[in-house]
C-alpha cells in the first residue's frame, strides 16, 4: 500500500474510534448526558472495554476500506459478533430490555452480571481476530 492510502486508513480508523466510542458511551450512559440514565455503577471494566471495543472497531473499519480486499464474510461476522459482546459487556445489564425479557431482572444479575467480563475477554478475541486476519 502506498502511504497515501495508509494516511487515509489511519483517519478513517481513528475517526470510525472517537465515533463508536461517542455513540456507544452515550448511549450507555457511561458519558454522562440529559438522553439516558445508567441504573447500576460504572466500574473500571466498562471504561475499559468501551475504549478497547471502540479502537478495536476503529482499526477494523479503518483497514477494511484499504485493505486488501479479502472475499470471506467471516471476518466481518466476527467484528460484528465482536462488537455485539462488547456492547454487552461495557452496556448497564438492567437497562438492556432484551436481557431483562430474557432472564428477568432477577436472572440478569443472578446469572449474566457474573459472567458479563467474559463477554469482554471473547468480543476482545473476536475483534483482534477480525482485524488480525484482515491484515494478512
Amino acid at each position: 500500500m502506498k502511504f497515501k492510502q495508509y494516511k487515509k486508513a489511519m483517519i478513517l480508523a481513528c475517526v470510525s474510534s472517537i465515533a463508536f466510542f461517542l455513540f456507544f458511551g452515550i448511549v450507555t450512559a457511561i458519558i454522562p448526558n440529559v438522553l439516558f440514565t445508567r441504573m447500576s455503577p460504572i466500574t473500571w471494566l466498562e471504561y475499559a472495554s468501551l475504549i478497547l471495543t471502540s479502537l478495536l472497531l476503529g482499526a477494523y473499519i479503518g483497514m477494511s476500506g484499504y485493505a486488501i480486499a479479502v472475499k470471506s464474510g467471516r471476518c466481518n461476522a466476527a467484528a460484528a459478533a465482536g462488537g455485539v459482546t462488547g456492547f454487552l459487556t461495557f452496556g448497564c445489564s438492567i437497562c438492556n430490555k432484551l436481557l431483562v425479557l430474557l432472564f428477568g431482572v432477577t436472572g440478569v444479575l443472578s446469572y449474566f452480571e457474573p459472567i458479563r467480563p467474559a463477554f469482554g475477554f471473547v468480543s476482545f478475541g473476536l475483534l483482534g481476530w477480525a482485524l488480525l486476519y484482515r491484515l494478512r
